[in-house]
């Protein structure tokens, strides 16, 4: 899912066709469900691969993909969601999963120029942080969160496009969307240079 405070119809293409940057922290999350995404993680990717390309997309590989078809193991609880008694304050105290820090989420807007930011698990906020610092900090500067994604570990942690193109629908800040990954990049740049 695609979530924005923009108007998902209102956010320009190019946003939407995207140099990938992809941080794989699977081994951090294994060992903290409650691992949270860095500067540092960042800082460590630029060291290894340059500098953040403009307009990136900023994905999270947690290995939470791996799980999405077990309720327990993705939302970290098994309280069933569609019980008849389901005490949704209850079952928001006792989810974890990793996400985004807001030192990060901040340092982007602050130091990058980027698109969004995606992730393997269920938010970009951490599953033990009800109050979605990362989603309030990033969509009020109209940059998109991608939720619940698939197969990062397919994707290259470089030199990849994302494609991820909603519906244009008026006054809609998100929506369920396709995310297809180019990993033949000039193949992307080519059909967005069309567009234009």
């Amino acid at each position: 899912a695609v979530v924005s405070t923009q108007s998902t119809g209102s956010i320009p293409i190019e946003n939407f066709v995207v140099p990938v940057v992809k941080i794989n922290v699977r081994e951090k999350c294994a060992k903290n469900r409650d691992y949270i995404l860095t500067v540092q993680d960042v800082k460590d990717w630029e060291e290894k691969h340059g500098e953040v390309p403009d307009n990136a997309v900023i994905l999270m590989e947690t290995g939470w993909g791996d799980k999405y078809y077990d309720t327990e193991a993705y939302y970290g609880t098994g309280r069933d969601q569609k019980a008849e008694d389901f005490d949704y304050d209850a079952w928001v105290a006792e989810i974890h999963f990793p996400g985004f820090s807001n030192e990060l989420a901040t340092t982007l807007l602050k130091d990058y120029n980027i698109a969004g930011v995606g992730i393997d698990t269920a938010s970009i906020d951490t599953g033990s942080n009800s109050f979605f610092p990362v989603h309030f900090t990033l969509e009020a500067n109209n940059k998109y969160g991608l939720e619940n994604l698939c197969c990062l570990d397919k994707v290259p942690e470089s030199g990849a496009t994302l494609m991820a193109i909603p519906p244009k629908m008026t006054g809609g800040s998100g929506f369920t969307v396709r995310v297809l990954v180019d990993t033949d990049s000039s193949f992307a740049y080519k059909q967005s240079a069309k567009i234009n």
